[in-house]
């Protein structure tokens, strides 16, 4: 009986999902073909490519691409590799306040005070949270000293009117 109205409402199957292209300003997947490529969702910084979700899904399925390092899609993704060994920019030099890959600290860094870029990162940014606070809390001195003075020139010109009359 269900199964009946069912067809009778003529209930069909959920259409597949809207095919969602690549704009100005959007990463274009490298493995769309045509002239006009779907938006890419990710990029392997493995592969060093831009994939939209078809395209992805080997990432997800193979036992041998889920060890890829898979980041939000990116147009720079020459930024993050090293152009002297093809690898991928995961440790900050300190001594010379840049980012390398894992070889170049046995070559050219050797010796030099390195971390994970990530834990350089989290330094900076509780740097910058610190002068947030900092320039922060000066700005409101500032405000209390300007409010401050307002009120003594407004205490003032009372005196003054005051003393004329």
């Amino acid at each position: 009986e269900v199964v009946e109205k069912l067809k009778k409402t003529g209930l069909q199957a959920a259409p597949p999902p809207a095919l969602c292209y690549a704009g100005p300003g959007d990463v274009a997947c490298d493995f769309c073909t045509g002239t006009r490529k779907q938006k890419a969702l990710m990029s392997c910084l493995v592969c060093l490519a831009s994939y939209c979700e078809t395209h992805l899904q080997p990432h997800y399925e193979f036992p041998g691409f889920k060890k890829h390092k898979l980041v939000k899609a990116t147009a720079q993704l020459q930024e993050k590799i090293c152009s002297h060994h093809d690898k991928l920019l995961e440790v900050f030099c300190r001594t010379d306040q840049q980012c390398i890959c894992y070889l170049c600290t046995m070559d050219e860094h050797k010796g030099h005070d390195t971390v994970s870029a990530a834990a350089e990162r989290t330094e900076k940014q509780r740097q910058l949270g610190m002068s947030q606070q900092k320039v922060q809390q000066r700005f409101q001195e500032r405000e209390k000293e300007l409010k401050e003075l307002q009120q003594a020139v407004e205490s003032l010109k009372s005196s003054a009117q005051a003393a004329v009359v």
